[in-house]
């Protein structure tokens, strides 16, 4: 049986031979709306960088590592806009990604507030995360389309233009988009450069054509028909693509779907929409693990208690569900009163989007359930929930390395990159209670327990299954998840994208 890092050494080379042939002697070019920096104006008038934070951020910091980048972000800052015409800056703060370069898209601040704070955030996350409570909002009103066509229009094109002006002289540039922020992005690009070969991959959930069918019909076409000048529109999961491929067949009358060849023609060009799984960097999650901050904080947390540790990490956040993982654990605690006192609930929360209300009132929301889970039911010497609230990554790990049981149960997810850090780094050969609607469930069903996020009771019924499995049984299913997160990682996600772009490029 081949080493892992026999097997490590083959997946580099796999994932080079793929840049190489899409690439030849060119740059690939990412766009993001947040980049790998960035800068922060001092009142002194400096300008300094700072690392970038998210999810994105960390999964498309590795392809640096393997391919020469040009990445292109959104100026979301004074101290951006100011680096943006600072070539020096950009190239020492970009210095510390191997094969990065870094370069911005600016707009002026209102367009970049409409854009972001208007339609990207929180209106297309909130839909497409199916969280708008629809008898009462979203109202699409005339601030919301003035925002769509002044804001977030604009910020596409601005994209477009940063782009181009980095595949200058180049008439088939490699281009890959990311996320919400940038759906209209590929259609300037597309009119300037014919023979470009774009990607778009979204990271959250893309939902039915009934939740696309509530809003105003220019922004879901305008949506549907920038991402089908993209050759290739990709997904987190099938469900996904198909149901991306549903909407084009509602929207867009002129375009001809194929859903046994997972294409759609329109005006005689063929988008190939498809779907991949994203994962996270095994070695380096594994470093950060195994770091001696991260063991430290582990033995810290279990403190030579002898008590089972349910676990959760998630930003603090409507979509995770928090609030009805708190009521599961709460009716647990209720049905087997000999669980009390002999098991704690650890849930590290990240402090998320701070700003909108929706967000606020719900973390007031979960810390008063919390409140009364442990007045109910704590006594001296125990208190059934702690919650550690801060951006905490290292202890984040930590926690989900001594968990006997994690619990990931969102309403509905992207993928849920947490859910694979949880079985590869686990020491405790811990159970995973997993949410059907999350987008790592497609990946990870043989070895989960299954949960329906809005089942309180069936919730309470799995993190019960999972504190009384054989510890064979656990094992056996870590195993098995373990080897799937090692075999499909971030060079397998990368890959396979990189493969069907130069299969397309010939």
């Amino acid at each position: 049986m081949a080493s892992p890092d026999d097997a490590r050494a083959r997946s580099d080379a796999d994932l080079g031979a793929a840049a190489s042939a899409l690439l030849g002697d060119r740059r690939l070019i990412i766009a993001t709306n947040r980049g790998p920096v960035t800068f922060v104006a001092g009142a002194d008038g400096s300008v300094r960088p700072r690392r970038g934070s998210g999810g994105l951020v960390t999964a498309l910091g590795q392809v640096g590592h393997h391919v020469p980048v040009t990445w292109v972000a959104a100026a979301m800052s004074e101290g951006d806009r100011r680096a943006a015409a600072d070539p020096k800056l950009l190239r020492a703060a970009a210095g510390g990604e191997r094969g990065v370069q870094l370069r911005f898209a600016s707009v002026e601040r209102a367009v970049y507030e409409a854009a972001y704070n208007v339609i990207a955030n929180p209106f297309l996350w909130f839909l497409q995360h199916q969280m708008w409570n629809l008898p009462e909002r979203p109202v699409i009103d005339a601030g919301v389309m003035r925002a769509w066509e002044r804001g977030y229009v604009p910020l596409n094109e601005a994209f477009a233009r940063a782009i181009l002006a980095q595949a200058r002289g180049d008439r088939t540039p490699r281009i890959m988009l990311h996320d919400y922020h940038l759906y209209c992005a590929a259609e300037p690009i597309r009119r300037a450069r014919p023979k470009a070969v774009i990607s778009h991959f979204t990271h959250i959930p893309w939902p039915p054509s009934s939740i696309w069918q509530t809003i105003a019909p220019a922004i879901r076409e305008g949506i549907a028909m920038g991402l089908l000048a993209n050759d290739v529109v990709g997904f987190q999961t099938e469900r996904y693509a198909h149901n991306f491929l549903r909407m084009v067949e509602s929207f867009v009358p002129d375009a001809k779907v194929d859903y046994d060849a997972w294409t759609v023609r329109r005006r005689r060009r063929t988008t190939h929409v498809r779907h991949y799984p994203i994962s996270i960097d095994v070695d380096a999650t594994r470093r950060v693990a195994d770091s001696p901050r991260s063991r430290r904080r582990a033995d810290q947390l279990l403190g030579g208690s002898r008590e089972r540790l349910l676990v959760r990490v998630d930003r603090l956040e409507p979509s995770k569900n928090i609030l009805r993982g708190f009521l599961a654990y709460e009716t647990l605690l209720q049905r087997q009163p000999r669980l009390r006192g002999r098991i704690s609930f650890l849930a590290f929360l990240v402090p998320s989007r701070t700003g909108l209300r929706e967000y606020g009132d719900y973390g007031r929301k979960v810390q008063d359930v919390v409140d009364g889970i442990n007045a109910r039911f704590g006594r001296s010497g125990w208190r059934p929930v702690q919650i550690f609230y801060e951006n905490d990554y290292a202890q984040a790990l930590a926690g989900l390395s001594v968990a006997d049981v994690v619990l990931i149960n969102p309403l509905v997810d992207g993928m849920n990159l947490v859910a694979k850090e949880a079985v590869l780094v686990s020491r405790r050969d811990a159970a995973l209670v997993l949410s059907e609607t999350a987008g790592a469930f497609d990946q990870m069903a043989d070895g989960v327990l299954p949960v329906a996020p809005a089942d309180v009771v069936g919730t309470a019924d799995a993190l019960a299954v999972a504190l009384a499995m054989p510890v064979d049984e656990r094992r056996r299913r870590l195993a098995l998840l373990r080897r799937g997160v090692e075999r499909e990682d971030i060079t397998w996600w990368l890959r396979r994208q990189l493969e069907d772009l130069a299969e397309l490029a010939g």
